[in-house]
């Protein structure tokens, strides 16, 4: 009783983890890029890959969690029905992770050259960069992935295996006593019809490798960007905010030295202000690049806290997601732990972990709400819009139901009203001729 107890639950588990996944997730990833690309404060190209990490998030839940909600739900596995829907489910959801978790690399590399380089950044990271570099990243994960078509398809039993296990169910039905030769043509039939989505036995070795690849693309480069794209970004501010301090007390302190020497240097200061007029009047392009360089640093240097902020909760919630499933499979591909574990409950744990890390593709909603405060008043913003048109929407319910009472009485009493003025009319009349 108990070991199909709990295989039950954690397959309704999982069932409603991936409901509650594609329920917030999808809506999530779509109002995070609404909002997050119509936040003018951040650069133009921050915003253009936040929209396109908010598109491949949701280009995972539909390919990868949407498959195992119809394997719970259903009962139905796309990759069955054909070597073809196999490859390409595969591939499909091979190279939609990868380029997801290359675009939150490429936010952190572009915080990182725009707070480490903040007068080169805007000749490096420009729009047309950006999207060539979008467009590369994403050929290079499908040539990465392209193997899937060649290595998945129906693992072949070989003929000695197939033979003895016929003779085992032969035996069995000779033992048994109850031989139904029809019944045994219509199992094998539909045993041969049944297609399961593995890799071919020709490129086992092939595949092996290609997986150990795949660990290290997937979960080894991505900690190591993003760690050290942190851990830099913090440094350098650290250090800004020092040099900001420093500069404060410097400023001070030539401030209290100037005001002793106002008067004997005023002559002085005049005529270096004459001079200086005279070469703004000679050079005016030069003043125009010099406030045009001023804007553009003030652009890349403010909102400092900001920057770490949304990275590093970004950052945390990849890594929270992934590590447990990055160490799991680390342990039984390469190691021999979990061989000992009977099969239901490794694939139970494998799958809660499967869609542990799918939910990294799924909250970054509620990153963006941690860590950015204008993404938090857009949505505070947004639910009081709604709250007032649902009670406008109310009242005017209201008022049309007070109206459509209104005239439902006007016109129920109207003809009682017309009856007691005839009455009347009639009355005087008599009275007239009498």
């Amino acid at each position: 009783m108990e070991s199909n107890y709990s295989p039950d639950i954690g397959k309704l588990i999982i069932k409603v983890y991936a409901s509650l996944l594609l329920l917030f997730g999808l809506p999530g990833n779509i109002i995070s890029a609404i909002i997050m690309g119509g936040d003018r404060s951040n650069r133009l190209t921050t915003r253009l890959i936040i929209i396109i990490l908010a598109i491949a998030d949701n280009l995972v839940l539909l390919t990868a969690v949407l498959r195992y909600w119809l394997m719970e739900v259903c009962g139905w596995d796309l990759r069955s029905t054909g070597p073809l829907t196999c490859k390409i489910h595969v591939f499909a959801v091979g190279f939609s992770t990868d380029f997801a978790v290359g675009v939150l690399c490429a936010v952190a590399v572009e915080r990182l050259l725009v707070v480490t380089l903040p007068y080169k950044a805007s000749k490096l990271v420009t729009l047309n960069s950006v999207i060539i570099g979008m467009i590369c990243f994403a050929l290079s994960v499908a040539i990465k992935n392209s193997p899937h078509f060649w290595m998945m398809g129906e693992h072949k039993l070989q003929q000695s295996q197939i033979d003895s296990i016929n003779l085992y169910k032969i035996n069995q039905t000779r033992t048994s006593g109850t031989i139904n030769t029809h019944k045994m043509f219509i199992e094998n039939s539909t045993k041969k019809e049944s297609f399961k989505c593995t890799f071919v036995s020709e490129y086992e070795f092939i595949f092996r490798i290609f997986m150990k690849f795949d660990l290290i693309s997937f979960a080894v480069l991505p900690y190591l960007i993003l760690f050290t794209s942190n851990v830099i970004i913090y440094i350098k501010l650290r250090n800004q905010r020092r040099l900001m301090r420093c500069h404060a007390n410097t400023t001070s302190m030539v401030s209290n030295t100037t005001n002793t020497n106002i008067i004997s240097n005023s002559t002085h200061s005049s005529k270096l202000q004459r001079k200086l007029d005279r070469k703004s009047i000679n050079q005016p392009e030069s003043t125009n690049q010099l406030q045009h360089g001023d804007t553009r640093c003030k652009r890349s240097t403010r909102r400092p806290e900001g920057v770490i902020k949304l990275l590093t909760a970004l950052t945390i919630i990849h890594v929270t997601c992934t590590l447990p499933g990055t160490i799991f499979t680390f342990l039984s591909s390469y190691f021999n732990y979990f061989h000992n574990m009977p099969k239901h409950t490794h694939d139970q744990i494998k799958y809660g972990l499967v869609m542990l890390i799918f939910t990294n593709n799924a909250i970054n909603f509620f990153g963006y709400c941690i860590s950015c405060t204008t993404f938090r008043q857009t949505i505070i913003r947004s639910l009081n819009h709604l709250c007032h048109w649902k009670m406008n929407c109310h009242k005017r319910k209201q008022k049309n139901e007070i109206r459509d009472n209104n005239n439902n009485n006007n016109g129920k009493y109207k003809p009682m009203d017309q009856k007691i003025i005839s009455n009347v009319s009639l009355i005087k009349k008599q009275d007239q001729y009498t």
